[in-house]
């Protein structure tokens, strides 16, 4: 196959591709810190998404305009693919936290770096190196290995769900990668318009979503719906400035990163080098609780090996992974 998502990069303006990943898990890091600071300060999660995801938008647009073709690209079926991976993603990782530990959530869903490998081959026709392969290996094993600790009421569902997110995530990865006019814009601004645009999108189908649902608990045609906020909750101080904050730096990073990278490296090598997150968060964590940001999280020590299992099986895959993206 043709190395399209190579000649790609070497004319994409930015930082290269491997950095961006790295720096894209850094500020989801940031946003899991967040997350945290706002179970703590009884931000309502939903509300706070609402709220971020507008000021995103608004914010990468008030910087470069929508453009000419703004029309063109809000209704281009991938921008709506890409939005509602976002906002399945956020509803179906909810549901997995329900029924189990953050950490073994975030273990869990790792089993998207196999995922998206197995979409690129099935879909793209990405065969992956023989390393590629090997790390594959070792990032099952070592998932499947720590889900035998899991209660075996919650394994099978927990397991699924995980499935779920990993179908979910690599699937917007690559609807990002293909997105035409993300894979022609060639300059920094190009990639801040286009995230911007799509990010209104999502927090446009978000909010339509949240406040119907909303309206039909007010007039009590469903019953209370566990996740869906009241008018209060947008009230709140700390879900305010913690959703402005959030999406005004945080997410508008964050998507700008993901819209880059997966042009430069591939979505699956991309995919890939998120496995790495669950250790990035834990290192931030323990920064934030030491700078006093966080208030004390019992951490978990009995994953570490797995984590570092993960991380090793996902050096294979990027290893293999750079000498088909390069």
């Amino acid at each position: 196959m043709t190395n399209d998502a190579g000649v790609s990069a070497s004319r994409v303006a930015g930082l290269n591709g491997w950095v961006e990943s790295g720096l894209f898990a850094i500020a989801l890091a940031v946003l899991n810190i967040s997350y945290g600071v706002g179970s703590q300060t009884g931000v309502h999660p939903v509300a706070f998404l609402v709220i971020a995801m507008l000021v995103a938008a608004l914010c990468l647009l008030a910087l470069t305009g929508p453009g000419p073709d703004w029309a063109a690209i809000v209704r281009h079926p991938l921008s709506f693919v890409v939005g509602f991976g976002i906002i399945a993603m956020e509803a179906v990782y909810y549901i997995l936290v329900q029924h189990s530990t953050p950490t073994d959530g975030s273990l869990l869903v790792r089993l998207n770096v196999p995922m998206a490998a197995l979409l690129g081959l099935m879909f793209f026709g990405r065969r992956p190196t023989w390393l590629a392969l090997l790390g594959q290996a070792v990032v099952c094993a070592a998932i499947f290995g720590f889900a035998l600790h899991i209660d075996a009421p919650n394994r099978a569902l927990n397991i699924t769900l995980a499935v779920g997110c990993g179908a979910i995530m690599s699937g917007r990865a690559f609807a990002t990668e293909f997105h035409p006019w993300n894979r022609s814009a060639k300059t920094i601004r190009e990639k801040l318009r286009l995230t911007g645009l799509v990010l209104l999108v999502t927090s446009m189908l978000g909010s339509a979503i949240v406040f119907g649902l909303m309206a039909l608990t007010a007039q009590g045609v469903t019953p209370p719906l566990a996740g869906v906020p009241s008018i209060h909750h947008f009230q709140h101080p700390p879900t305010i400035l913690l959703g402005l904050f959030v999406g005004a730096v945080v997410l508008t990073t964050m998507q700008y990163l993901g819209f880059s990278v997966v042009v430069k490296i591939q979505a699956q090598n991309f995919i890939a080098t998120t496995a790495l997150i669950p250790l990035v968060t834990l290192a931030m964590q323990l920064l934030a609780v030491h700078l006093g940001i966080l208030a004390p999280v019992p951490v978990d020590w009995s994953a570490l090996p797995a984590m570092l299992l993960v991380a090793a099986g996902v050096g294979l895959v990027i290893a293999g992974g750079r000498k088909i993206a390069r």
